[in-house]
């Protein structure tokens, strides 16, 4: 196993997930590093886009009371009309507004750890992943746009025996981090559409970086899984799933596809962190079953960890 060199570093994560069974095989930690070079318009996790720790503002649990405004030393909160707000320019994200809050309508996402602050938490599970074959996945955000604090954490696990996953967008420059994927031990990548433009218009980048990628991967790693986020009149669509299958069968070698659903639970989030939110619907049974088959009429796999 090749080792990659080490030096004491710390970057931004906001969450440690324990048991967590979606994120491959048996059961994990998995570590999401925060800041994302993508705005996906359906992102299930819109508090992991910004790199900076930050405050979410869930309004519809604030009680008015105006705690917060009291311990606020840069005047970012805000009162008018009765209504208390958050004035984003000025936050500094401290926390002190979340900390005397009563109804946790404030909650500070993002905190800065080193890589032995992660491995204190998720040796804790060392054993069940042992016993059910599974391990740590790196997820986010995008854990590749910290490639040195990845690159750190996966080699830490590696030194311990922790089997190694990551969940990537595939935006990444290659040469950068090439040397990660050599000592991981499986790699979920993402195709969220296969048309430039609208995968443009869907995340805010096009996908040519992210297809070559998928090609440079498949070439030097055995387990990649391709993820779709299936999001109905969005991806669901004969053409762009043939398309998709066409792709790969022409130019990469993948252990199969892995069909993610549409779910709305990050909605109340978007309002939180200032961001707008825009409403998809999960496509139906029959239409899955649809999409199945159209993957496996091309020879590929489906995965499922559910």
């Amino acid at each position: 196993m090749k080792e990659l060199p080490m030096k004491p570093f710390s970057r931004k994560i906001f969450q440690i997930q324990r048991w967590s069974i979606n994120d491959g095989e048996g059961i994990r930690s998995t570590v999401f590093l925060k800041g994302c070079p993508l705005r996906c318009k359906w992102c299930a996790n819109p508090e992991s886009w910004n790199f900076n720790p930050e405050v979410l503002f869930f309004r519809e649990r604030c009680s008015g009371c105006g705690q917060c405004a009291h311990v606020c030393d840069t005047d970012a909160i805000t009162i008018e009309n009765n209504a208390i707000g958050l004035d984003r320019a000025r936050c500094c994200s401290c926390g002190k507004c979340c900390d005397v809050c009563p109804t946790d309508a404030r909650k500070k996402i993002g905190s800065t750890v080193t890589v032995e602050d992660v491995l204190r938490v998720i040796k804790r599970d060392a054993i069940f992943y042992r016993e059910s074959g599974g391990g740590v996945t790196f997820s986010g955000g995008e854990p590749f746009a910290q490639p040195e604090f990845l690159r750190q954490l996966v080699a830490a696990c590696n030194r311990i025996g922790i089997d190694t996953a990551v969940e990537t967008s595939g935006w990444f420059e290659w040469e950068q981090v090439k040397d990660i994927f050599e000592i991981l031990d499986s790699v979920f990548v993402d195709i969220k559409h296969i048309d430039d433009e609208v995968h443009k218009r869907l995340t805010g980048v096009s996908n040519s970086r992210i297809l070559e990628n998928i090609i440079l991967l498949s070439q030097i790693h055995p387990q990649i899984i391709i993820r779709v986020p299936l999001i109905e009149g969005v991806n669901t669509d004969e053409n762009n799933i043939s398309r998709m299958c066409e792709f790969l069968r022409q130019n990469a070698r993948v252990a199969g596809i892995e069909l993610l659903p549409y779910h709305d639970f990050g909605e109340s989030k978007y309002s939180a962190v200032g961001a707008a939110c825009q409403t998809f619907t999960t496509p139906d049974a029959t239409k899955i079953a649809e999409i199945k088959k159209i993957i496996t009429d091309y020879g590929i796999g489906i995965v499922d960890f559910k």
